[in-house]
């Protein structure tokens, strides 16, 4: 079977993914469908019913509320599409002559038109009778699955099996997604264990392999030699070398492994209260080089307030508590460092070597700072009230990103919004921009915030 090379993700595009995907929630509002790219084979592995059909009713039920899987970003909404469908040709799972599809109340539904050809790719929902899609799953008008149908049309008179590719590769640079590098191992095995059964392949020169016609099952996978991390579970903060993987009776399955840096830097955090609140997060910044969001890592909290960083590369770093970004709504505390100083020249730097695995650090936690409320008034150059239902917003100048939810104005232009003490913000408005029409924020007014605060007034001007 022949794969799309272009559907092959390598590492260094995934983890930059990832990284945009955990920084999504500084954003103000992240309500886009954003969807992993996968090939034909791969939709038809993830679906229960494929087929071609044509619109002949659409509707609105009330909202499920299920994110799909394959979406890297979404929102819920206040209800689902349905389209009826009747069916011109089958490559999977029914031979009825009429279906319904549903979405799932979420962004990444897709709307159907009456009357318009589509290929659909559907899976059943949890009561085993609904069919649903989304635009993640591959579904697509029929003008547009060209690609698919050729795929769908030849493998379909295949035998069963399942087929499994991927990549085979080695980190070796840093935690600055954007920069690693990823270095292809030739000649690599993968090696697929299920009981008595065992199947293996070479990888090439470009460290891509693949496997075709395994029998469905649940396979344990590991390398030769080793790798540590894997697609198979891309969250994990442990280093291993065997994975399991459910492999269908048709379609295929991508996979990559990755021999990463191995280095490892874990603790505890704790106060004099001996109770460490959930909403502090450890922050690891490289000393060598610029911080931001390409390089900062941070984590949450584990049992017994336990930290753990993984997968870091030979060099120093910075650790501590809001390092890059300054203190916020959502992690309410000051710039620190480790081992407790608020200035950077007196923190203690960490250095660590090649796979070397430091534990026992001990990282104690600032106090909380206090919220505050800015209140003001908004106006226009002329005079004129500022009115909005969502227009006065903080943003923290270090990131670009607003701090907590927008807020109204009344008829007057009053507002009030929280803060942070200590933090400084730029406050803005909304408005429409004349030349594009879009949303823009209008000329910020720059504002540290005190215990005390006296009431601001905002000139609502474009930048």
């Amino acid at each position: 079977m022949q794969l799309k090379p272009s559907v092959r993700v390598d590492i260094k595009t995934f983890l930059l993914a990832l990284t945009v995907v955990f920084l999504s929630g500084f954003a103000s509002v992240a309500n886009a469908c954003w969807c992993g790219e996968q090939s034909p084979c791969e939709s038809y592995a993830n679906a229960s019913v494929v087929f071609v059909g044509v619109v002949i009713k659409t509707g609105i039920n009330p909202a499920t509320g299920q994110l799909p899987a394959n979406a890297m970003s979404t929102t819920f909404t206040n209800g689902s599409p349905t389209a009826r469908f009747k069916i011109e040709e089958f490559f999977r799972g029914t031979e009825a002559a009429e279906l319904e599809i549903s979405g799932q109340g979420t962004t990444c539904d897709y709307h159907f038109k009456q009357g318009e050809r589509y290929l659909i790719y559907a899976f059943q929902g949890p009561d085993g009778a609904t069919l649903y899609t989304n635009t993640c799953s591959g579904t697509a008008p029929f003008s547009e699955a060209a690609d698919d149908l050729t795929y769908l049309r030849s493998e379909t008179k295949r035998a069963s099996g399942g087929t499994v590719f991927g990549e085979i590769t080695r980190e070796s640079s840093g935690i600055v997604y954007s920069k690693s590098s990823y270095d292809p191992i030739p000649k690599a095995e993968v090696i697929f264990e299920n009981g008595a059964q065992r199947f293996q392949t070479l990888s090439d020169v470009k460290g891509s392999f693949e496997l075709a016609g395994l029998p469905p099952a649940r396979y344990k996978v590991h390398t030769n030699p080793p790798t540590n991390y894997s697609r198979a579970n891309v969250m994990t903060k442990e280093l291993r070398s065997e994975w399991e993987l459910d492999v269908p009776d048709h379609g295929c399955i991508q996979i990559w492994f990755v021999a990463r840096q191995s280095g490892e830097i874990s603790g505890t955090v704790g106060d004099a209260s001996g109770i460490v609140a959930e909403d502090v997060e450890p922050e690891l910044i490289p000393v060598d080089q610029r911080a931001d969001n390409s390089n900062r890592q941070s984590v949450r909290l584990g049992q017994f307030s336990s930290f753990k960083f993984s997968f870091l590369p030979p060099g120093r770093y910075y650790l501590g508590f809001n390092l890059s970004a300054g203190p916020s709504l959502m992690e309410p505390y000051p710039e620190f460092y480790y081992p407790g100083v608020e200035d950077q020249a007196k923190a203690t730097i960490i250095t660590l070597t090649e796979g070397q695995k430091l534990s026992n650090i001990y990282l104690p936690r600032p106090l909380r700072l206090a919220e505050r409320m800015i209140e003001g008034v908004a106006m226009w150059p002329g005079g004129r009230p500022y009115v909005s239902n969502c227009g006065i917003q903080l943003i923290n100048p270090r990131t670009g990103y607003r701090e907590g939810n927008c807020v109204p104005t009344d008829n007057q232009g009053y507002f009030k919004i929280k803060a942070v003490e200590g933090q400084t913000y730029e406050l803005s408005a909304s408005t429409t921009s004349g030349k594009s029409g879009g949303l823009v924020n209008t000329k910020p007014l720059v504002i540290k915030v005190e215990k005390e605060n006296r009431p601001v007034k905002l000139f609502v001007e474009l930048p």
